[in-house]
């Protein structure tokens, strides 16, 4: 008589008891890996050896405690979230960014010139994120602190918690329906595919991200548990008034023990108060 042999193969990640891969909890997204190759990478988006890699990794760091002056505060990744990747962005396949239309180019330098502005009229023409409003927290986008989320997981619902600003993200599984008014962080659904979560957000009111992208554009995210502790983020913006193609990056999440601190912006933004009173000073 033949002899069966059987295995039992353990589930590498968390489950709920709807079967769902668990994504609730705290995961943090900083990483040294530019948006964009850097001049030095080669044509493939990546570096050409570990030294190079290593030697990049050194000098962001050192930019970093230039800029910072090793503030405590300060939380950039050190480290480059793929290999010898040298970009975040996986496709095109060189790391780079698409061409931009004429409009897209206008709104490439908008965010930098509104950051760097030093005479100001009105409120309104500072960022957002200056304004304690958003935190540009959509795509993710890996900065100089707070660089952490919490993901609460419902049958119904996705929320997405940015430690930045403080702002909860609301996705539920339905039909995307654009309701007649634009938001933030626009308007998000969210869907299962297999064992990777999807939000698919449209609706924006105007641009709130560093990358220069308009209110048209549409974006998909895409969860993947890598392990209990790993969480595989892609997401492809398509923004056909900005970009003359779409675009996906990609980077690997790490849970964190960490808690999510109140981002209590408003209460000390001090700042933009100095701007407005020196500006009317000036008048």
């Amino acid at each position: 008589m033949a002899c069966l042999s059987w295995h039992v193969w353990a589930d590498p990640i968390p489950r709920t008891r709807l079967g769902k891969p668990n994504l609730e909890g705290v995961w943090d997204f900083r990483t040294a890996t530019p948006l964009e190759a850097p001049v030095s990478a080669g044509s493939d988006g990546t570096f050409s050896s570990s030294d190079q890699a290593r030697e990049f990794e050194e000098e962001s760091a050192e930019r970093v405690r230039k800029a910072v002056w090793d503030e405590p505060w300060a939380d950039r990744g050190r480290k480059l979230s793929e290999g010898n990747r040298a970009s975040l962005i996986i496709d095109p396949k060189n790391g780079r960014l698409p061409a931009r239309t004429k409009y897209g180019k206008t709104l490439a330098g908008r965010w930098r010139e509104l950051m760097n502005a030093v005479h100001t009229k009105d409120p309104e023409d500072r960022t957002v994120l200056e304004r304690c409003i958003v935190s540009s927290s959509v795509p993710l986008e890996s900065s100089t602190f707070n660089n952490n989320i919490r993901i609460v997981q419902t049958p119904d619902h996705i929320v997405i918690v940015a430690e930045m600003v403080h702002e909860a993200r609301i996705a539920k599984f339905e039909a995307l329906r654009i309701p007649g008014f634009r938001s933030w962080n626009g308007h998000s659904t969210a869907a299962w595919d297999g064992d990777t979560l999807v939000i698919t957000t449209e609706g924006f009111r105007q641009f709130t991200n560093r990358i220069g992208t308009s209110r048209n554009m549409k974006i998909q995210e895409r969860f993947s548990l890598i392990s209990a502790d790993k969480l595989a983020y892609e997401y492809t913006v398509e923004d056909p008034l900005v970009f003359t193609s779409s675009w996906t990056a990609k980077q690997t999440l790490k849970r964190t023990d960490g808690l999510i601190y109140e981002y209590s912006c408003h209460e000390g933004n001090h700042s933009l108060t100095a701007i407005l009173r020196g500006s009317r000073f000036d008048d």
